[in-house]
């Protein structure tokens, strides 16, 4: 008698995503090392003491289509919820599984806030953007908080994912 192996649709699901993930990591680091290796230290045009990278265009594309990419996977995933959730208790998960969703949004809130925090400390300063002095506090409170907040979810992100993937072997 063959050994047949039966695969489970959440298997399947597992692993394509597996590939889907391995797949845009991929693709990002080659579109970082493309941004950073070829004309990356360009002259600007108007200010010679600032870089202009040749390949910003493409790195922000990239960017566009992961953030619509994340949209469309959130809010189909919300969606499948809603549809196939009915029954909460069968499908609840024990542990850190069942609080990923506040665990998330907790990190979110405490990131905003500490942006806030560094954002207001550094109101005062003067930003250069492309040679030029920009000294509008609600701009330096909102860039200063949307950069560290991004900071801080990218270490997250990137413990997280690591973090499952070592305690995840299947």
């Amino acid at each position: 008698m063959e050994n047949i192996q039966v695969i489970s649709a959440q298997d399947k699901v597992e692993k394509i995503s597996k590939i889907v993930l391995w797949v845009l990591i991929g693709i990002s680091l080659v579109v970082m090392a493309l941004f950073l290796l070829i004309g990356y230290d360009t002259p600007y045009e108007e200010n010679p003491n600032f870089n202009d990278p040749k390949l910003t265009d493409l790195l922000l594309v990239w960017t566009y289509i992961l953030i619509v990419a994340t949209a469309v996977a959130t809010i189909a995933a919300v969606i499948y919820g809603f549809v196939n959730g009915s029954n909460k208790s069968k499908h609840e998960e024990k542990g850190m599984a069942g609080k990923a969703g506040v665990i998330a949004w907790g990190t979110f809130v405490v990131s905003i806030i500490i942006g806030l925090i560094v954002g207001f400390a550094n109101k005062s300063e003067v930003l250069l953007i492309n040679g030029k002095d920009w000294n509008d506090p609600t701009d330096i409170v909102l860039t200063d908080t949307s950069m560290v907040s991004i900071l801080i979810l990218t270490i997250v992100t990137v413990a997280a994912t690591v973090f499952s993937m070592v305690t995840n072997k299947k």
